[in-house]
């Protein structure tokens, strides 16, 4: 199997897994068993206590890193992961899943923007166009034509856009880190970084304590299936596919947490919306080898040890 077609996959097995079980945090919090914040301190202080024990027995020197790396690290950690995932939450509870979804999803233009601006690479027809169909399959997908369905606010579109800057963060932040580390190690130093800084603001025995067995179950499956995972797969494709192109790939995450929506929580799904599903996938056919973007990593994270 070729590099971009492993890492094509990695990045549609993350965006199931992130579409899939982003209701689980709609449900908790309709449920007012946890707030946004709390979710997001949960999210990152399971996920590194679950990855640490796991590298452990798997491969303990991906848990050694340079002391020069731990600043772009600790960046990924509260600005990719903490910040990101701190404002996607706080907008499914202010609006619904589609709606974090989808503004969090504008993110793929600010990527391509910082290719263009920054790293200077060619803004193809391609690209522009990859990323028209992408968005519109999106807008589409979480019914953005019909702003009731949205519930938008002026806080819910704020935060929903700081999440889209932050995801964008992460994808840049995490490209580059993997030219130092593996993988695994990123992923694992930076949820440790984002733990860490939750702590700072809630210490760990509030944080975590008082939750019944029921609300455990979700968080884990939350965590297991709707972070770790996704979050580990999506960081090891940039070794293998393009920033840019990552991004307008895991587009198809609001086409799996509609699909999830209508199944779990009884949402409708309308003819448009299925039009819009069929443009992500359009979409994705295109960003396979879209000029532009910044560049796979090259480094530690382009050697799998699986």
């Amino acid at each position: 199997m070729s590099r971009a077609a492993r890492g094509t996959l990695m990045v549609v097995a993350a965006a199931v897994c992130w579409g899939a079980f982003s209701t689980v945090a709609k449900v908790l919090f309709l449920e007012g068993a946890v707030s946004p914040q709390a979710l997001a301190g949960i999210r990152a202080a399971l996920a590194v206590s679950l990855l640490v024990p796991a590298l452990l027995l798997w491969d303990p020197t991906l848990l050694r890193v340079r002391f020069a790396d731990l600043p772009l690290l600790a960046f990924l950690g509260v600005a990719g992961i903490a910040m990101n995932n701190f404002f996607y939450l706080t907008t499914i509870h202010l609006t619904a899943v589609a709606t974090a979804v989808l503004l969090q999803y504008m993110s793929p233009i600010l990527v391509a923007w910082y290719a263009v601006a920054v790293e200077r690479r060619p803004l193809t027809g391609r690209l522009l166009f990859a990323l028209a169909v992408a968005v519109t399959g999106c807008a589409l997908v979480v019914r953005g034509y019909d702003l009731v369905a949205l519930r938008l606010s002026l806080p819910g579109l704020a935060t929903g856009l700081a999440s889209a800057c932050f995801f964008a963060v992460y994808t840049l932040a995490g490209q580059r880190a993997l030219r130092r580390v593996d993988s695994w190690t990123v992923v694992t130093y930076a949820f440790g970084f984002a733990a860490l800084f939750w702590f700072l603001l809630t210490p760990p025995w509030v944080l975590l304590g008082g939750h019944p067995p029921r609300v455990w179950v979700l968080l884990l499956l939350f965590v297991i299936l709707g972070t770790v995972v996704p979050f580990g797969l999506f960081v090891r494709a940039l070794a293998h596919v393009s920033a840019v192109t990552a991004q307008i790939m895991s587009t198809l995450e609001p086409v799996v947490a509609a699909a999830a929506a209508f199944l779990v929580l009884g949402e409708r799904l309308e003819a448009l919306q299925l039009f819009g599903g069929g443009l992500v996938l359009v979409a994705v056919l295109l960003a396979q080898g879209v000029a532009g973007g910044t560049a796979p990593a090259i480094g530690a994270g382009q050697t799998p040890k699986s």
